[in-house]
């Protein structure tokens, strides 16, 4: 009997010591805010751009916040040229999760955006736009 009991705590004390030699990889953890950026396809909108650098969302949310926002309901004579949707995890930042449609002027000089769901319209300035429009047409 106390053979067989040494031999299981034998074998237990062997086990035990290969799970601590397995090396634990962690997989990375998701930022806490993130942009997708979506393309008119007729009528339908498909995902193109997945921002997770905390510096790009920074200036993108940053140049939406300084849109002098009216309470309007607007309606526009096409679908938007893109939309951007935040996705934020964190409960510190101050940013709310919301989808911003947004159109480029003819001219692409100037970008109008809608905040969908909350009756928000305003006119990007033409220096936002220059910073912002890149990153809207860049793959």
């Amino acid at each position: 009997m106390k053979k067989l009991l040494f031999a299981v705590l034998l074998l237990v004390t062997m086990i035990l010591a290969a799970c601590q030699d397995k090396e634990v990889t962690e997989a990375p953890a998701e930022p806490d805010l993130i942009l997708h950026l979506s393309k008119s396809e007729g009528k339908d909108y498909s995902l193109y751009k997945k921002i997770e650098d905390k510096e790009t969302v920074t200036m993108v949310m940053d140049l939406l916040s300084h849109v002098d926002w009216e309470n309007a309901e607007v309606s526009m004579s096409r679908q938007p040229d893109y939309k951007i949707r935040t996705i934020n995890r964190d409960s510190t930042v101050s940013y709310e999760q919301a989808t911003y449609a947004i159109w480029i002027s003819p001219q692409k000089d100037r970008l109008e955006a809608v905040i969908e769901g909350q009756s928000k319209y305003g006119k990007v300035t033409k220096e936002n736009t220059k910073k912002l429009l890149p990153i809207l047409e860049s793959p």
